[in-house]
């Protein structure tokens, strides 16, 4: 089948929610299906994913995650081009990621004069919540409100795609029909991500101490993903166990973590890598058996989860329903924003090297039986038939 896929995000930007959709296309590839991805003109193409771009505005280029206004103001061209793409390459289904993308998809069925093409929405999180995270709207205001009845609206109109059990049960709250839904899971490729040792030219690059036991996050560098508490939690760890490295993989806000790292007096047992092109991510997740996954927003899914469990990692993560969802019984669980207790738990990790080579074992058994892009993928195959059949009935 042909599939068209709309992604309103600066695809491809090497983070969580452009990783899903590259494992999500490259996965459908293997099934025999081919895949195209329409996307703002920012951004940087990557190998195997046939991209088309639609204007973007030469002065912009943020390319983090969080609402923009100008993000809302290019949604008309990426509906233009969207238009064209449907007429031009006619597709058997309309992939939509995103809120937005649904939105988009919404006006391009209107339009449509094939009745019989299937429209998806990919979700990826709550609408309304995200806002409130990044604070672009003031909570349970009169723009907040707007957004919760825009999101009840926008999810109504599609069969729905999601990615954790959380999701799936807030969508059953929104009054959102079960056989309208199917939970595919985040998942990851046990092929590329996979564990390994260290590259010790990389160790040697980034001037790492051997001698010394490593703990590693890979992510956004951003409050609401639960850093200020894991930076707080690195100082005390560093005071119980003075034998450790913390590698941290991310962007943006490097100057901020630099400069709360100093104030913990931890500067010089953190190395900053920045930002990783994700076909590198397993060299640089291979540099250590622990893992931090701080994330803090309940709605959100978290996908470098699936990367560390892949390259059998230990991992310790706040205790959110989604992270549950994910690890369940190979990982361990800190109290909410708690740092003291994450704390406690990264050191526990670092006293018992046992333990750690257990749960890394039990983690990537689990990404390989049960989290895998390929499984999700078939997930997501079986919900396109199952979703034309019914519409080929009328």
């Amino acid at each position: 089948m042909r599939i068209m896929m709309i992604a309103p995000t600066p695809f491809f930007a090497d983070r969580g929610c452009h990783t899903r959709i590259y494992g999500e296309i490259t996965a459908l590839q293997r099934l025999g299906h081919e895949v195209e991805l329409v996307t703002y003109g920012l951004g940087r193409d990557i190998e195997g994913v046939k991209t088309v771009r639609s204007y973007n505005f030469p002065w912009y280029k943020k390319l983090t995650a969080g609402p923009s206004v100008w993000k809302i103001l290019l949604l008309p061209f990426i509906y233009h081009t969207a238009r064209k793409e449907i007429k031009r390459y006619n597709p058997d289904i309309v992939h939509a990621h995103l809120h937005e993308g649904a939105f988009i998809a919404k006006f391009c069925k209107t339009f449509d004069k094939n009745k019989k093409r299937l429209y998806v929405f990919d979700l990826q999180g709550s609408l309304s919540g995200e806002i409130i995270q990044h604070k672009f709207v003031k909570e349970n205001g009169i723009f907040h409100k707007f957004f919760i009845a825009l999101e009840k609206k926008i999810n109504s109109w599609f069969p729905i795609i999601t990615q954790s059990e959380n999701l799936y049960n807030q969508l059953i709250t929104m009054g959102v029909e079960k056989e309208r839904i199917v939970n595919a899971m985040d998942a990851v490729d046990t092929t590329a991500f996979a564990p390994t040792e260290p590259d010790k030219e990389l160790v040697h690059m980034l001037d790492l101490d051997n001698g010394k036991k490593k703990v590693l996050f890979m992510g956004l560098l951003e409050s609401y993903q639960g850093v200020d508490y894991m930076f707080d939690a690195f100082g005390m760890v560093k005071k119980q166990y003075e034998n450790v490295e913390f590698i941290v993989i991310g962007f943006p806000n490097i100057d901020k973590y630099r400069a709360k790292a100093k104030e913990l007096g931890i500067e010089k047992d953190v190395k900053f890598i920045g930002k990783v092109r994700f076909e590198d991510v397993p060299s640089y997740l291979s540099l250590s058996k622990i893992a931090i996954a701080p994330k803090i927003a309940s709605a959100e899914g978290d996908g470098k989860i699936y990367n560390y469990m892949a390259m059998g990692m230990s991992v310790v993560a706040f205790d959110r329903s989604i992270s549950r969802e994910i690890l369940r019984d190979t990982g361990i669980f800190a109290k909410m924003k708690d740092s003291k207790d994450m704390a406690d738990k990264i050191v526990s990790l670092l006293n018992d090297d046992e333990l750690v080579e257990r749960l890394g074992k039990a983690a990537r058994q689990r990404a390989v039986d049960y989290l895998s892009t390929d499984i999700s993928a078939a997930k997501i195959d079986e919900f396109y038939k199952k979703n034309l059949y019914k519409k080929n009935l009328k």
